[in-house]
Protein backbone atom coordinates (compact mmCIF):
# COMPACT_ATOMS: atom_id res chain seq x y z
CA UNK A 1 0.00 0.00 0.00
CA UNK A 2 3.17 2.33 0.76
CA UNK A 3 4.97 4.02 -2.19
CA UNK A 4 8.18 6.08 -1.70
CA UNK A 5 8.91 8.63 -4.51
CA UNK A 6 12.50 8.05 -6.36
CA UNK A 7 13.16 11.42 -7.30
CA UNK A 8 16.21 13.49 -7.64
CA UNK A 9 16.99 16.63 -5.00
CA UNK A 10 17.93 18.02 -2.07
CA UNK A 11 17.10 16.63 1.37
CA UNK A 12 17.50 18.74 4.34
CA UNK A 13 18.65 17.35 7.41
CA UNK A 14 18.45 18.60 10.72
CA UNK A 15 15.67 20.46 12.59
CA UNK A 16 12.18 19.85 11.58
CA UNK A 17 10.86 22.06 8.60
CA UNK A 18 7.27 22.65 7.66
CA UNK A 19 6.76 21.11 4.33
CA UNK A 20 3.79 23.15 2.14
CA UNK A 21 1.32 21.01 0.84
CA UNK A 22 -1.82 21.43 -1.77
CA UNK A 23 -5.31 19.77 -2.27
CA UNK A 24 -5.87 16.96 -3.67
CA UNK A 25 -8.67 15.52 -2.97
CA UNK A 26 -11.02 14.54 0.52
CA UNK A 27 -13.83 11.67 0.76
CA UNK A 28 -16.08 9.76 2.65
CA UNK A 29 -16.00 7.06 0.92
CA UNK A 30 -12.11 6.15 0.09
CA UNK A 31 -11.64 2.13 -0.97
CA UNK A 32 -9.72 1.71 2.34
CA UNK A 33 -11.34 -0.80 4.65
CA UNK A 34 -8.61 -1.12 7.32
CA UNK A 35 -7.89 1.18 10.11
CA UNK A 36 -5.93 4.50 10.73
CA UNK A 37 -3.64 4.87 7.86
CA UNK A 38 -1.04 6.61 5.92
CA UNK A 39 0.57 6.30 2.49
CA UNK A 40 3.31 8.95 0.32
CA UNK A 41 3.81 7.89 -3.23
CA UNK A 42 3.31 8.82 -6.54
CA UNK A 43 -0.28 7.82 -7.96
CA UNK A 44 -2.11 5.33 -7.86
CA UNK A 45 -2.18 5.38 -3.83
CA UNK A 46 -4.34 2.31 -3.01
CA UNK A 47 -7.72 3.58 -1.28
CA UNK A 48 -7.66 6.16 -3.19
CA UNK A 49 -6.18 5.43 -7.02
CA UNK A 50 -8.18 8.35 -8.66
CA UNK A 51 -6.19 11.38 -6.56
CA UNK A 52 -4.77 13.98 -8.88
CA UNK A 53 -1.28 14.78 -8.55
CA UNK A 54 0.38 16.71 -11.13
CA UNK A 55 3.82 16.68 -12.59
CA UNK A 56 6.71 16.72 -9.92
CA UNK A 57 4.11 16.74 -7.18
CA UNK A 58 3.99 13.29 -4.75
CA UNK A 59 0.80 12.14 -2.87
CA UNK A 60 0.47 12.11 0.72
CA UNK A 61 -2.80 10.18 1.78
CA UNK A 62 -4.28 9.82 5.27
CA UNK A 63 -7.15 7.43 6.30
CA UNK A 64 -9.16 7.50 9.19
CA UNK A 65 -10.38 4.00 8.70
CA UNK A 66 -13.44 2.07 7.79
CA UNK A 67 -16.55 3.65 10.33
CA UNK A 68 -19.50 2.51 11.28
CA UNK A 69 -21.64 5.56 10.29
CA UNK A 70 -21.41 9.27 9.20
CA UNK A 71 -19.93 12.00 10.79
CA UNK A 72 -16.56 10.64 10.83
CA UNK A 73 -14.12 13.00 8.97
CA UNK A 74 -10.24 13.38 8.67
CA UNK A 75 -8.24 16.49 7.56
CA UNK A 76 -4.24 17.40 7.03
CA UNK A 77 -3.40 20.07 8.92
CA UNK A 78 0.36 20.11 8.99
CA UNK A 79 3.33 18.07 7.34
CA UNK A 80 7.28 19.11 8.66
CA UNK A 81 10.11 16.84 7.75
CA UNK A 82 13.36 16.43 10.05
CA UNK A 83 15.88 13.85 8.02
CA UNK A 84 14.24 10.73 6.91
CA UNK A 85 11.13 11.38 8.17
CA UNK A 86 7.77 12.83 7.35
CA UNK A 87 5.33 13.47 10.11
CA UNK A 88 1.54 14.99 8.89
CA UNK A 89 -0.58 15.94 11.53
CA UNK A 90 -4.07 15.66 11.00
CA UNK A 91 -7.66 17.03 12.78
CA UNK A 92 -9.84 13.83 13.28
CA UNK A 93 -13.89 14.76 13.51
CA UNK A 94 -16.16 12.05 15.01
CA UNK A 95 -19.77 12.15 15.14
CA UNK A 96 -21.27 13.94 18.78
CA UNK A 97 -22.34 11.04 21.53
CA UNK A 98 -25.87 10.54 20.44
CA UNK A 99 -25.69 12.93 17.55
CA UNK A 100 -28.09 11.64 14.58
CA UNK A 101 -25.95 10.89 12.18
CA UNK A 102 -26.21 8.60 8.79
CA UNK A 103 -25.98 4.72 9.02
CA UNK A 104 -23.79 3.93 6.49
CA UNK A 105 -20.05 2.64 6.34
CA UNK A 106 -17.79 5.58 5.70
CA UNK A 107 -13.79 5.65 4.91
CA UNK A 108 -12.89 8.86 5.31
CA UNK A 109 -9.77 10.11 3.50
CA UNK A 110 -7.99 13.38 2.88
CA UNK A 111 -5.31 13.16 0.20
CA UNK A 112 -2.26 16.26 -0.67
CA UNK A 113 0.18 16.45 -2.89
CA UNK A 114 3.84 17.70 -1.96
CA UNK A 115 6.90 18.87 -3.92
CA UNK A 116 8.50 15.37 -5.39
CA UNK A 117 11.91 17.06 -3.83
CA UNK A 118 10.44 16.95 -0.51
CA UNK A 119 10.36 13.28 -0.59
CA UNK A 120 13.33 12.51 -1.51
CA UNK A 121 14.83 10.11 0.91
CA UNK A 122 12.04 9.32 2.99
CA UNK A 123 12.02 6.57 4.75
CA UNK A 124 9.47 6.69 7.20
CA UNK A 125 6.02 8.74 7.26
CA UNK A 126 4.20 9.00 10.47
CA UNK A 127 0.15 10.27 11.34
CA UNK A 128 -0.48 12.39 14.72
CA UNK A 129 -3.43 13.70 15.48
CA UNK A 130 -3.79 17.20 16.88
CA UNK A 131 -2.78 15.90 20.33
CA UNK A 132 0.23 15.34 18.85
CA UNK A 133 -0.64 11.51 19.40
CA UNK A 134 0.79 9.24 16.99
CA UNK A 135 -2.14 7.26 14.92
CA UNK A 136 -0.27 5.69 12.31
CA UNK A 137 3.30 4.73 10.63
CA UNK A 138 4.60 3.72 7.44
CA UNK A 139 7.85 2.55 6.42
CA UNK A 140 8.57 3.66 2.75
CA UNK A 141 10.39 1.34 0.40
Amino acid sequence: MLVASACGGAVSIGDPRTIPFEESLATQMSGHDGGTAIAVGPPPIPGVPNAPAPGGRVLVAVFEGAQRSGGYAIRITKITRAADELDVTAAFTAPAAGGVVTQVLTSPAHVVTIAAADAVGLKTAVLFDETGTERARATLP
